[in-house]
């Protein structure tokens, strides 16, 4: 499925969507985000169809769209509070959707998607009882049992307690990436976008102030001239995504390129880990030393600026290989080092440093 947003607007009194020029590649997750009123949930809207857009359009698969009815969309739409039947089972919530003869035919097909949300042993029960984050996860089934052809999500999980969205979240990356299903969901919240996004998308006064995959943005928001997006992540993080190589001993060792990343934690062979590490931690150095540090890698400096977050601070952009780093250093460092843009420096950090925040067999 590849969703197209060509040259859209929408006028409102006071307020003008676009032009927006959008394109979801296939089984990808879109985060959206920016701050409030900026346009988020007034795209949904348009690609779902509840609203039409005053030019342009929006293409799904090559088709054109952009009239069709809600219902000829096959699109599947889930809001902050889950739209459930009180009067009914969780089963016959889910499979409120489906033709009688579709049931028989998928019968195999809704029992798999029951077991792998984790919500077989909810089917005799009423509505009224569940918790937020089960009625969540039964909203979901109930769509992804029609096969849409994506998913929209606005802050389905906003409402829900700390430990609730953790678990939800796994599910419903791994879920939409199991059925092949691409979804854009809609945020404020920085552990959403690290949790579920192979892209971002940043709106700002119904215009798209920026896009990009999650390490290109994360890496440098701390120099965006979005303030929302330096606001949301902090100052800037590092983003790397490898196969796991080898893990034991408490110690996981993932591949980026031919370079190797040693972190906490053991994780499965072949499995894909994406890390967060903060720029504090990486430590330059302008020769090889012998220290407890186990990355160390050898980069080459490509900008040096002052750090959004603290006048004497310094954010020194590296590269290497197509991967890119950040470290966050004092100015009297810098000047005791030495360094200008172009240098070679060893970037140096410690095992703990990378945080795992992803890790999909």
């Amino acid at each position: 499925m590849v969703l197209e947003l060509v040259d859209v607007t929408k006028d409102f009194p006071g307020f003008r969507l676009g032009p927006l020029n959008l394109k979801l590649e296939d089984d990808s997750i879109l985060v959206m985000t920016g701050p409030t009123g900026s346009g988020k949930t007034t795209i949904l809207n348009l690609i779902v169809g509840l609203i039409k857009p005053d030019s342009g359009s929006i293409i799904i698969d090559g088709v054109d769209i952009t009239n069709l009815p809600v219902e000829s969309r096959n699109i599947g739409y889930s809001f902050q509070n889950p739209c459930l039947f009180p009067n009914m089972r969780v089963f016959e919530n889910i499979v409120f959707g489906l033709k009688k003869e579709d049931k028989k035919k998928k019968d195999f097909q809704i029992k798999r998607l029951f077991e792998s949300l984790g919500i077989l042993h909810l089917l005799n029960r009423h509505i009224h009882g569940l918790s937020g984050g089960e009625m969540q996860k039964i909203s979901l089934a109930r769509m992804l049992i029609t096969e849409p052809k994506i998913m929209l999500m606005d802050e389905p999980l906003a409402h829900l307690d700390d430990q609730t969205k953790r678990n939800v979240r796994v599910d419903l990356r791994r879920i939409l990436k199991d059925q092949r299903v691409s979804g854009i969901y809609v945020t404020h919240f920085e552990d959403d976008v690290y949790a579920l996004a192979d892209s971002i998308l940043v709106l700002n006064k119904g215009c798209i102030e920026r896009t990009g995959t999650l390490g290109s943005i994360l890496s440098y928001s701390g120099h965006s001239p979005s303030p929302f997006l330096c606001e949301i992540f902090k100052g800037g993080y590092n983003y790397l995504e490898g196969r796991v190589a080898a893990s034991k001993n408490g110690v996981t060792i993932f591949k980026i390129g031919s370079h190797n990343i040693e972190t906490l934690g053991e994780y499965p062979i072949d499995s894909t880990v994406g890390v967060l590490i903060r720029p504090e931690d990486i430590i330059l150095s302008l020769e090889l030393i012998k220290t407890s540090a186990r990355n160390v890698m050898k980069t080459k400096i490509t900008r040096i600026v002052k750090s959004n977050l603290n006048t004497g601070v310094i954010d020194v952009h590296l590269v290497i290989d197509g991967i890119r780093l950040l470290s966050r250093i004092t100015y009297e460092s810098g000047v005791y080092l030495g360094i200008k843009e172009g240098d070679w420096v060893y970037a140096v950090f410690k095992v703990p440093s990378p945080n795992i925040i992803r890790d999909e067999n």
